[in-house]
């Protein structure tokens, strides 16, 4: 790849983070061979992060060509399905995108999270996610929610989330919620809770 190449995918790229004045700009895309490269740095940055919270390692991805799941991975030696989801007000994407600024005035309003929001949105998500699978026939080891929602901070979601039940869906063993990296955390991981189930556990579950 030429000087020229290589600057020109970056700007295409900055573009492209560059849309909506950056609302939830981090997973980003404008077609699915782009989508894949997101999905894939997502995924891996999560391995990163399982490691450093709970001790648990997720050998490299096997990208699924008929998803879902988007990926099949190991963990202690078993075989694993992990499925993305992206957790982002489309509404207020779309907003920012046709000029209103997220930092400020009503759509900065409108966005701010609270407890019950979250946990409506996880369960909505939850719900639908398990149902196609249901449909489906399949079983999902871990539904990975990620989210670059500006004003959604992993300190307030773990509070909300530490003295609440998520309804769990038969066809859905475990829940992440993953956020950007944050760089005033000091760690070099990106964040991650558990909404549901334990990824301890995937390893022992076969």
């Amino acid at each position: 790849m030429t000087d020229d190449n290589i600057r020109d995918a970056l700007e295409r790229w900055i573009r492209i983070d560059n849309k909506g004045h950056g609302y939830a700009s981090a997973f980003n895309h404008e077609n699915s061979d782009d989508k894949r490269i997101v999905e894939e740095l997502t995924f891996n940055e999560w391995r990163k992060s399982v490691r450093a919270e709970f001790g648990v390692d997720v050998n490299p991805s096997q990208p699924n060509p008929n998803d879902p799941p988007d990926f099949f991975a190991s963990c202690g030696g078993k075989h694993i399905s992990i499925e993305l989801v992206q957790l982002v007000e489309q509404a207020h994407k779309r907003r920012a995108t046709k000029g209103e600024n997220p930092s400020f005035g009503k759509l900065f309003q409108e966005t701010q999270w609270s407890k019950e929001r979250l946990i409506s949105k996880l369960n909505t998500l939850i719900s639908m996610k398990g149902e196609k699978y249901r449909r489906r026939g399949l079983e999902i080891d871990v539904l990975l929610v990620h989210t670059d929602e500006p004003w959604l901070a992993p300190s307030d979601a773990n509070g909300w989330l530490s003295n609440v039940s998520i309804e769990p869906h038969p066809n859905i063993k475990t829940v992440s919620l993953f956020f950007f990296y944050e760089p005033n955390r000091g760690v070099d991981h990106w964040p991650v809770l558990t909404v549901y189930g334990e990824l301890t556990q995937l390893s022992l579950s076969r």
